[in-house]
């Protein structure tokens, strides 16, 4: 008996020091979480998760994973606020040099600030294999420090994994995941030791899901903001610009409300996108808790620096300048004048500059956003393709402008060959609009289907 005992006790401890992660009470005593998406625990998971309250104080978690570099890298979570990196605070398990342990830190934004704290502790850390395994120990409850947050309520779940530099864990671009909203501290036992929450089939943050399809109202705001961007920008207000710009000469005998008809087709088309520009901004004022989220004085230059930082001061002034050209509109001189040239040159430039920061600001959002899409590298390709379709559209039109403008200098053009050089005009806008409305759509199915958070 006492040898069948300690020979229990010896394969336990032998378990222990080889750092595995045991999927088999998930969601029964702790909860878990794995990454990336649908990955089977056990067999390709890059990241597993799991988290246990202990008796009502602390938080014990296990932090599992196989980083690029396993000698110098590390495997974490970070617990946010919201569903992108920043204000955040991580626990990770970290090897350098052979030596694995656990870390503390805090993300102000793509930077990592270190926490020597004793909130957290390293029970267990252990690398075989290239598999980093660490138990870690944290206390919950008021920190004193308002960069290691009380793990006892309901956070969204980031994983990374990279490599390190000099010790520290360096910035992630790809090795990322965005999982659902989860509540920590709904396993394990309370301070009288009885159990807090057995779990249920349903509940993804108990079985390893690392996605649901229900959205926050946040979250909602988000994705209606995207998607009205995309398309007040993609389709509306760059298809207004092309009306102002090379359509001037299409049907100079039909007026609408006194107004020339391609004057018609670009002040309505694009007062419709800025009025989608406003209300996207108003979203995403209200799902942020009206704080701004672009560069602040008091930021530090990681902060403002950040993809998230740039993205929203470029959306910014490209709507800024979209509010203010039908402003200037309204008080531009006679066609007649001589300053009326000046204007126009003042008009069409920042109304195509206003457009150039929306498409940047697009950009990084496709490029760095990675919870904002359910395949971001989807995304991304559809927004290259579309940048191409713009650009092009954009080069042959202002090719046919330049030749219209020889042509007529030397009057050698005639009627018959004005309708055709229109018409073939009126077909690659057409052929322009039909493009940007179905790559459109299809970043905005994208965005729509995003990962969701719980409730």
């Amino acid at each position: 008996m006492i040898l069948r005992l300690l020979t229990g006790f010896l394969f336990i401890q032998t378990s222990l020091a080889q750092g595995t992660f045991d999927p088999s009470t998930c969601g029964q005593t702790k909860g878990c979480l794995f990454a990336p998406t649908g990955c089977v625990p056990s067999q390709d998971c890059r990241i597993s998760f799991s988290y246990q309250v202990q008796n009502g104080q602390t938080l014990q978690m296990e932090i599992s994973g196989q980083p690029p570099n396993p000698q110098a890298g590390f495997v974490a979570v970070g617990f946010s606020k919201d569903n992108s990196m920043g204000d955040d605070s991580v626990s990770a398990c970290v090897s350098n040099n052979g030596q694995t342990t656990g870390l503390l830190a805090y993300t102000p934004a793509k930077s990592i600030t270190v926490k020597n704290s004793p909130v957290q502790t390293t029970i267990q850390a252990s690398a075989t294999n290239g598999n980093l395994y660490c138990v870690l120990r944290r206390q919950l409850g008021n920190t004193g420090d308002a960069q290691i947050f009380d793990l006892n309520g309901t956070y969204y779940v980031l994983m990374a994994d990279g490599p390190l530099d000099n010790g520290i864990p360096t910035y992630h671009s790809n090795n990322r995941w965005v999982l659902p909203r989860t509540d920590i501290g709904r396993y394990g036992t309370n301070a009288f030791g009885q159990t807090i929450q057995s779990g249920s089939g349903d509940d993804p943050g108990s079985q390893g899901a690392t996605s649901g399809t229900q959205h926050s109202t946040n979250d909602k705001l988000k994705i209606a903001h995207g998607i009205l961007m995309v398309l007040a920008w993609s389709v509306f207000i760059f298809t207004g610009i092309l009306f102002a710009r090379h359509f001037r000469g299409h049907w100079p005998n039909t007026t609408m409300l006194g107004v020339k008809m391609w004057f018609n087709f670009h002040r309505t088309i694009n007062m419709i996108g800025v009025g989608m520009t406003i209300a996207a901004f108003v979203l995403i004022f209200v799902a942020n808790g009206w704080q701004w989220s672009g560069p602040k004085a008091n930021a530090s230059t990681a902060e403002n620096q950040a993809w998230s930082s740039i993205h929203s001061i470029l959306g910014l002034l490209a709507c800024v300048i979209a509010w203010a050209q039908p402003l200037n509109a309204v008080f531009r001189c006679n066609p007649e004048s001589k300053a009326r040239p000046i204007f126009n040159m003042i008009h069409r430039f920042f109304g195509f500059s206003a457009w150039l920061m929306a498409a940047a600001a697009t950009m990084i959002a496709v490029v760095h956003f990675n919870g904002m899409f359910s395949n971001r590298d989807a995304a991304l390709g559809l927004y290259i393709a579309y940048i191409a379709v713009a650009g092009l559209t954009l080069i042959v039109l202002e090719l046919i402008f330049i030749r219209n403008f020889f042509v007529s200098r030397r009057g050698v053009g005639n009627e018959i060959e004005m309708v055709r050089i229109q018409r073939l005009q009126l077909a690659i806008l057409l052929l322009y609009i039909v493009c940007a409305v179905g790559l459109a759509v299809a970043i905005c199915v994208l965005i729509g289907l995003k990962p969701g958070d719980l409730a």
